[in-house]
């Protein structure tokens, strides 16, 4: 019997949502956000049936629309004033396209995020309907307010990346001198982030550095927002930066434990593979030969990775079970944290650490470069080119390490080429990531910037724009998690687009992932004395 659907009356208004669809209208989304309000009248259709399912939802760029060209000047800074005069303690905006299953139309919303619990639904829907009438006023016909609720989240020496024909390869990669190294302040390891990318300074030759997210190695309610500059010979205590909090070394080791368990159940399985060949030998010699064969390679592949995994967990447990030992640098710079910074709007959160040189240094350091080799080449190829109609310029690296090779201008983030497009045949530029928390990862660059609301006690909230990445598509899952704070993002070529420093979602998984521009950050190193070079070489060291 197939599922039918039955609406409530339809209203001429918008209207409060049931429990059920306030708790199931963004069913795909990957942390499950409950719906507040929305301006849009369109009945919310409930499933039901014995073949009942509910149509998943995703989220796409907002690619070419006309409130693209007007939002961060115009109709951003007009809905933020409409939501404060409504009093609405907002945390997010971000205009985007609801990916709906099998329905050939993408919605355009502008997606508000609060805290859970703190606006009631009649109070949403005023607030909502007064920002729609704001796109209306300004000849934007087409698109919804929706609210949601939301959490923003402010995320021995080391070994050189291993050959691929290594089996450990992909478990040496948390240790290695690639990028997305795991990282936290010596005194308050349970606050993890991820380690950006490296750079020298010509003023300070022989010297290495990595920049990082600022709320990763400044806890915002444990420090005071002050500058942070540390120098030599002044007997100042270092701020250390110590690479693997307790809670992540041991899962690391317990990985590399689970994949000498996997092994050594399929030792046994070929084992028993062996005594099932000799027994068709009887029956088939040239077919027992043939299973024999695939068994012994099989097995010897199995051996050798069996001791490829114990040689390195005795390495690792040799070289970085003592949490002194895993003390990779200290902090050096980091400007306070600081919202709406400038003319150019963003938020202000980085810190500059520098590297023991005990740690790195010319014969284990390979550059800036991520590790691929956590998702295998055709998946991550596919991931990558969306369309096989259009590729994208990204090319698997015969070594695994994709390179930076450039910077993305803030205008190429605004307008991405025509011939790079997803599959929903939009202009888009695709974006990964290698966090400490869910790994290596592919999103699509939103064309628009996020605006992000934050609050501290006592005082009005002030907003601040951010750079955006979507999942990379609605089945996908979230682009981001906390623990990744301070990831660089490329796209395929390797060309920067920023540092990852938070998200919205709203439970601990992001809907949307929050970066700062590549620009701004060069030109505030720039304006703090730094002459950083991201593409630092060997023999600057």
């Amino acid at each position: 019997m197939a599922s039918h659907v039955v609406p409530d009356p339809a209203p001429n208004a918008p209207y409060i949502p049931s429990v059920v669809e306030a708790a199931n209208y963004y069913y795909g989304f990957p942390s499950k956000p409950r719906l507040v309000a929305r301006s849009s009248c369109d009945v919310w259709m409930r499933p039901t049936g014995p073949e009942a399912y509910l149509v998943p939802k995703g989220l796409m760029p907002l690619g070419s629309h006309s409130l693209a060209t007007v939002w961060e000047d115009m109709i951003g800074p007009a809905l933020s004033r409409c939501l404060d005069e409504k009093e609405v303690k907002w945390l997010t905006m971000t205009p985007a396209r609801i990916d709906i299953d099998d329905q050939p139309s993408r919605p355009v919303v502008v997606l508000v995020g609060v805290e859970p619990g703190s606006l009631t639904h009649e109070l949403g829907i005023a607030a909502a309907v007064a920002c729609r009438a704001v796109l209306i006023a300004n000849s934007i016909l087409d698109v919804h307010v929706e609210i949601r609720e939301s959490k923003p989240s402010l995320g021995a020496s080391l070994y050189r990346p291993a050959v691929t024909s290594n089996p450990a390869h992909h478990l040496i990669e948390p240790f290695a001198t690639s990028l997305g190294l795991p990282i936290s302040y010596a005194k308050t390891t349970y606050c993890q982030g991820t380690a950006g990318f490296f750079y020298t300074d010509s003023a300070r030759p022989g010297k290495l550095f990595m920049l990082t997210a600022r709320h990763v190695l400044f806890h915002p309610d444990e420090t005071p927002n002050d500058l942070y500059v540390f120098k030599d010979g002044t007997g100042a205590p270092q701020r250390k930066v110590i690479l693997l909090g307790k809670a992540a070394f041991d899962a690391r080791v317990a990985d590399i434990e689970a994949a000498i368990l996997d092994k050594e159940v399929i030792v046994v399985q070929l084992a028993k593979r062996a005594a099932a060949a000799e027994a068709l030998e009887d029956l088939d010699e040239a077919e027992a030969a043939d299973e024999k064969e695939a068994v012994q390679t099989e097995m010897e592949q199995a051996e050798k990775a069996i001791s490829a995994f114990k040689k390195l967990r005795a390495d690792v447990l040799r070289d970085w079970k003592d949490e002194g030992s895993r003390v990779i640098g200290h902090v050096v710079l980091s400007p306070p944290f600081t919202l709406n910074f400038g003319t150019d709007g963003y938020t202000e959160d980085w810190a500059v650490f520098e590297i023991h040189s005990t740690m790195i240094a010319r014969l284990n350091f390979i550059g800036n470069a991520i590790d691929l080799g956590s998702v295998g080449v055709d998946v991550l190829t596919s991931w990558m080119y969306p369309d096989s109609a259009n590729p994208h310029s990204f090319d698997y690296p015969g070594n695994r390490l994709l390179r930076f090779s450039g910077t993305v201008s803030d205008e190429e983030m605004r307008r991405p080429p025509s011939h790079t497009q997803d599959q929903d045949k939009d202009a888009v530029i695709m974006v990964l990531k290698n966090g400490n928390t869910s790994g290596l990862t592919v999103g699509r660059l939103n064309n628009v910037r996020s605006v992000v609301r934050h609050y501290f006690e006592g005082q009005p909230g002030v907003a601040s724009k951010e750079v955006a990445v979507l999942p990379r598509t609605s089945k996908s899952g979230a682009f981001s998690a906390p623990g990744d704070s301070g990831s660089v993002v490329v796209d395929g070529k390797g060309r920067v687009c920023g540092i990852l420093t938070g998200g919205d979602g709203a439970t601990d998984v992001s809907d949307v992932t929050f970066v700062t521009s590549i620009n701004f950050l060069l030109k505030r190193l720039a304006e703090n004395g730094v002459k950083a070079n991201i593409f630092p070489k060997q023999a600057n060291l």
